[in-house]
């Protein structure tokens, strides 16, 4: 029986849409292996408390896509005597007599070491039989194919342009344990033992999110001829040059031989949403074939670099940071498929304190150009359990806007109304991270060198935002920080200015605060660079609409609420008031969802 995507947690607020949303906009041009994600283990913050149910497990995989985690780190078990995968790290055993298909010559007939009534001892929640299996407790149905309708549905559910994001899939794969020795380690398995076909991990769930995948070969594809793949489509999807090698033909054909897509051409042009790799495989599956899966699954290691991070309890990284002073190429730095090993939890603390604590140490992971990889079980409860703390941590790893910001989020606004806040600028007393201010200030702009991703410059002058970028020195640009990396890039350099320039404790907010290319003029929430006139791209008509508020979930819920029972109200006034006419007309209202 398939399970679905539950998409009942939400981010809670406008605000917290709006920064993810302006967050995937300003890195939208930026290959994907640039891009921090949040990560997280399912084995710890799905299975932390070694139950396998089916239903609990939807519920959390689901928790943990709605709530911001785009790379998801999968441990699968091969059964050798079920002949399937299973999130359960011990073979269930199987009802004597039942037949086990395989890939194999034969179909063999697998018989359970004992009577399964022998070994369950109770029922989950949802009428299901737990085995239990030494420390475990598993469902006989606890199989990938749960996390593919997950998915499924979740990519169906957010496939407009306003909640479309990349998620990853790291597999890791291992043999599931024997039922009598349920808490020693597996064998190593061999020959007819292994999984071959349709059995392998990686090709099973391709096939199940085919509709989905980008996949390696259309990546070697895309790279053989980018005139015909990433250079075809508007400008705005293609992927940023400085951050990859490309090559020219005689024949003027461009090719890249380390190049990645942008998310706007994976997502938007393309309309994929999953990338797959292979992760670690244990030595009890040394025989496992990869080659199969090839056209679907990455190879180990093309989706992911792990660096070795500590950090001190204020978010300070005192190892694993790949900012260094001076570098002004991307090629100098190791950030590519950049993942911290996994996120400090310090011991001892209170809830509330280790919140605080992990919430610095993340924030310095994202500065610093990692994706941050979360795999403890927060406070010893699952995200089907409790998943505040598994949203808290998964927006602590925003890397642009302070706490709070942008502010004018939940704010309707008005064409040109200047008392709202909808112009951005980094903030040095917040260490970088940015706030939305009152676009008629006057402040300096943060200008690109080039189109060098690392190098700045400070204008000379302060300009309202109207008219700051023409104040950039020559051979700079107004500009705005597209990754977490990025960011510390400019904040340094901002940081090493003479006090004449910027000087934290003066009285002067031009001092201390910077313009940077990224404004909600238009349409509030709707965050865009390009200027003072740059247009938000959600308007689902330009014809019908001048302007158009992007309207999140929670926000649209509210208003469809309000509304109807204003109708209700309206129409019984109404009948009231006449009742005695047979025919009437009523001018109802029209309520305009999102735009997609």
């Amino acid at each position: 029986m398939s399970v679905q995507y539950d998409s009942a947690e939400t981010l809670l607020n406008a605000t917290w849409v709006a920064v993810l949303l302006s967050e995937r906009d300003v890195a939208g041009q930026i290959p994907l292996n640039y891009v921090t994600n949040s990560a997280v283990s399912l084995s710890t913050a799905c299975f932390g408390n070694r139950i396998y149910d089916r239903e609990d497990a939807a519920k959390c995989f689901s928790n943990l896509l709605s709530i911001g985690y785009r790379r998801l780190v999968v441990d699968l078990y091969w059964s050798v005597n079920r002949r399937t995968w299973s999130f359960c790290p011990v073979s269930v055993p199987v009802k004597s007599g039942v037949a086990v298909s395989s890939d194999v010559s034969n179909t063999t007939t697998a018989t359970a070491s004992a009577d399964p009534a022998t070994i369950t001892g109770n029922d989950d929640s949802h009428g299901h039989t737990l085995y239990e299996l030494g420390s475990y407790k598993c469902t006989d149905d606890i199989d990938p194919y749960i996390l593919a309708d997950v998915l499924v549905g979740f990519f169906r559910d957010t496939n407009s342009r306003l909640t479309v994001y990349t998620t990853y899939l790291v597999l890791n794969l291992h043999v599931a344990a024997s039922d009598s020795t349920p808490d020693e380690p597996a064998s190593t398995i061999s020959g007819g033992q292994l999984p071959s076909g349709t059995e392998l991990a990686g090709p099973m769930l391709g096939s199940a999110l085919d509709d989905f995948i980008y996949s390696p070969a259309q990546l070697t594809s895309d790279r053989s001829n980018l005139n015909q793949s990433w250079y075809k489509v508007e400008q705005g999807y293609m992927p940023i040059t400085e951050y990859f090698t490309v090559h020219e033909n005689e024949a003027g054909e461009q090719s890249t031989p380390d190049g990645w897509p942008s998310s706007k051409y994976i997502q938007l042009a393309k309309r994929d949403r999953v990338l797959i790799e292979y992760g670690s495989i244990d030595s009890q599956l040394v025989g496992y074939d990869l080659s199969t899966g090839e056209s679907l699954v990455f190879p180990p290691g093309t989706l992911t670099s792990s660096v070795e991070v500590s950090a001190t309890t204020n978010g300070t990284l005192t190892s694993g940071c790949l900012y260094e002073p001076g570098l002004t190429r991307v090629s100098q730095t190791n950030s590519s498929w950049a993942i911290s090993n996994g996120i400090p939890v310090p011991d001892g603390l209170s809830t509330d304190e280790t919140m605080a604590s992990l919430s610095n140490v993340l924030s310095g992971v994202t500065a610093c150009g990692l994706s941050p990889m979360l795999n403890t079980t927060l406070f010893g409860q699952t995200a089907d359990q409790q998943v505040e703390h598994y949203r808290n941590v998964s927006l602590s790893s925003s890397w642009a806007w302070a706490i709070g910001e942008p502010h004018d989020a939940k704010y309707g606004g008005g064409d040109g109304d200047p008392k709202y806040d909808r112009c951005a600028i980094m903030d040095l007393t917040l260490g970088g991270h940015w706030r939305s201010t009152n676009c008629t200030e006057q402040r300096h702009a943060a200008c690109r060198i080039g189109n060098s991703p690392f190098s700045w410059v400070l204008s000379d002058t302060t300009e309202y935002f109207s008219n700051v970028s023409d104040t950039c020195p020559p051979g700079s640009s107004f500009a705005v920080p597209r990754t977490g990396l990025e960011n510390t890039y400019l904040y340094n350099y901002l940081l090493s200015l003479p006090e004449t320039k910027v000087d934290l404790s003066s009285t002067d907010p031009a001092r201390r605060e910077v313009f940077l290319d990224f404004n909600s003029i238009d349409v509030t929430s709707c965050w865009v660079s390009g200027g003072h006139g740059a247009k938000c791209p959600y308007a689902s008509d330009p014809q019908q609409l001048e302007r158009r508020t992007v309207l999140v979930a929670a926000i649209a819920g509210i208003i469809i609420l309000i509304i109807t029972a204003l109708t209700f109200f309206v129409k019984c006034n109404a009948n009231r008031r006449n009742s005695r006419r047979r025919k009437r007309v009523i001018e109802g209202w029209e309520y305009e969802g999102v735009p997609s």
